[in-house]
């Protein structure tokens, strides 16, 4: 009873991660970095970007290397 229990949770959190994947597609980086957070968000509503799809969110996000990084997504 315990394995089949487990086994179903197991496949049901399988299931879960599938959408999260799915649901991340949409998500591109801008070409170029930002020293600093203020300018990314300065950029982040006016950025036009060569790309098929509209995007409606932004998000600007600190790599390894200090600098600031712009990605969009639905």
């Amino acid at each position: 009873m315990r394995k089949t229990v487990a086994a179903g949770v197991l496949a049901f959190c399988g299931l879960m991660t599938t959408g999260v994947g799915i649901s991340n597609a949409d998500e591109i980086q801008v070409e170029g970095n930002y020293a600093t957070q203020a300018a990314c968000e300065v950029d982040g509503p006016h950025v036009e970007v060569n790309h098929p799809g509209t995007f409606t969110h932004f998000q600007c996000v600190q790599h390894p290397d200090g600098l600031w990084y712009l990605y969009l997504s639905n």
